[in-house]
């Protein structure tokens, strides 16, 4: 169970979508106003997700932009889903995480989803802009 914007326990239910890479599901809440065009821009402070690196460093954000359809992102859940790559022993670059976020919140909402990280790096005097877009996912 997560916390929903109400501040009410969500439980986990059927429709979450359960990533590959670890145990912290993507949750959705109904669009009260489906019909309305409703851009939804999640902007996330990333935490220090490499031990060894210490990367992304302090400031580093990302954001997953998409047009509402009747689904919005929970918002405790999608924090709860990137402390779930902290550490991660697979994901460990920004390029894939990028990727994945994208992919992972296309397939929890039914749509195309961009994802753009603007990364400090630790050590370097260099940031990165990575953007990706994931396609809407197909009906099986």
């Amino acid at each position: 169970m997560t916390a929903s914007a109400n501040h009410m326990l969500l439980p986990d239910g059927p429709s979450d979508y359960h990533s590959p890479h670890h145990q912290q599901p993507l949750k959705t809440i109904n669009n009260p106003n489906p019909h309305m065009h409703s851009e939804q821009t999640h902007i996330m402070t990333l935490p220090e997700l490499c031990p060894a690196s210490h990367n992304p460093g302090p400031g580093s954000t990302m954001s997953i932009r998409y047009q509402a359809n009747d689904r919005f992102l929970e918002l405790f859940s999608l924090e709860a889903y990137f402390k779930g790559y902290i550490g991660h022993p697979i994901v460990r670059d920004i390029e894939y995480l990028t990727q994945e976020v994208a992919k992972d919140c296309a397939q929890a909402l039914g749509l195309s989803v961009t994802v753009t990280a603007h990364i400090y790096l630790a050590g370097l005097a260099q940031q990165q802009i990575l953007t990706t877009t994931a396609p809407k996912p197909s009906v099986p």
